[in-house]
């Protein structure tokens, strides 16, 4: 199992369906809200890096309100 933190950072002003969207995910593990440069913290599980990858590109950047994203991989 792979997993990573994904930091993302959506449009102006937050968006509670945007949380409610990603929360709904089943690749999601944990979601979190956050003050400061990011709006909510993502932790990720997949069966491969490629998969992870993947996921975080196809399903988390298309939803319309996010801006951008920063993915910390956890190295095991």
């Amino acid at each position: 199992m792979h997993s990573a933190f994904v930091l993302v950072n959506c449009h102006f002003p937050f968006d509670k369906r945007i949380m409610s969207k990603i929360s709904r995910m089943p690749f999601v593990s944990t979601i979190d809200r956050l003050e400061g440069r990011y709006d909510l913290i993502v932790k990720i599980d997949a069966e491969t890096e490629d998969k992870l990858r993947e996921v975080i590109s196809r399903d988390i950047h298309k939803i319309q309100g996010v801006d951008a994203t920063l993915s910390l991989t956890i190295a095991s």
